[in-house]
């Protein structure tokens, strides 16, 4: 078993989560079952950055490839960004804001998943990888 395993098998569940957010973007989407999902969302976004607070970060910054603490160094500030703009987005939406702008949120979260997506995608290829070694 490789140490970025249950990283990766979150990055599918929070994958899974807005994908399943997605498709209910429609023209009257249900709020309230929007907000829940949303809700739950961020709570695994926040779990698994947490882990990799604790437990990845720590384990790359430790190796003495310079290489190696360079990108980590670099993907910790663009995560610090990302967090933040994914926090922001969810407690912009609550319920009442999406039922008032349904199209503003439609638009909004597929731009906040797309990064996320994007971000997961690169981590599964570049850091990861760096973080199995020797496992």
């Amino acid at each position: 078993m490789g140490f970025t395993d249950k990283f990766r098998v979150q990055h599918d569940e929070i994958l899974a989560m807005t994908r399943e957010i997605t498709d209910k973007l429609k023209a009257e989407p249900d709020a309230p079952l929007i907000r829940k999902l949303l809700s739950s969302l961020a709570g695994k976004v926040n779990f698994h950055l947490a882990m990799e607070d604790k437990a990845l970060y720590p384990r790359l910054a430790q190796q003495k490839d310079t290489h190696t603490t360079a990108l980590t160094a670099k993907f910790m500030a663009e995560m610090g960004g990302l967090a933040g703009v994914f926090m922001a987005y969810n407690n912009k939406w609550q319920v009442s804001a999406i039922k008032s702008d349904p199209e503003g949120f439609a638009h909004e979260t597929r731009k906040v998943f797309g990064a996320l997506a994007h971000r997961i995608q690169r981590e599964n290829s570049e850091l990861y990888p760096l973080a199995d070694v020797g496992t």
